[in-house]
């Protein structure tokens, strides 16, 4: 994308970070209850599998909501654009990302 659509890459990643926040929070709410539910001692095998799938489906929707989260604060802190919303025309910018993460990690 051209240097004058930042806006609309922002509000772009902004919504990617939203939809990612909103997927992070489901598997939170089927997780805590779940855990609420099975007994400390003996867990049934049904039930442990349910929270193992649980754990595993938050753990996900976290690995993404960071990965947001990361692209949107690169953007907005360094103006770095993600290579997925660069235009062809562009890879001068992603190389500047690229070596602005590296001095930042």
């Amino acid at each position: 994308m051209l240097e004058a659509n930042r806006p609309e890459i922002r509000q772009r990643l902004w919504e990617q970070l939203d939809k990612a926040r909103a997927e992070h929070l489901a598997p939170i709410a089927r997780f805590d209850p779940l855990i609420r539910e099975i007994p400390a001692e003996f867990p049934h095998p049904d039930g442990s599998l349910g929270v193992q799938r649980a754990g595993k489906d938050s753990r996900s929707a976290l690995e993404s909501y960071v990965h947001a989260l990361k692209r949107f604060t690169d953007f907005v802190l360094n103006g770095t654009i993600p290579e997925d919303l660069l235009l062809p025309t562009q890879p001068e910018r992603a190389a500047v990302g690229r070596r602005s993460r590296l001095r930042f990690r």
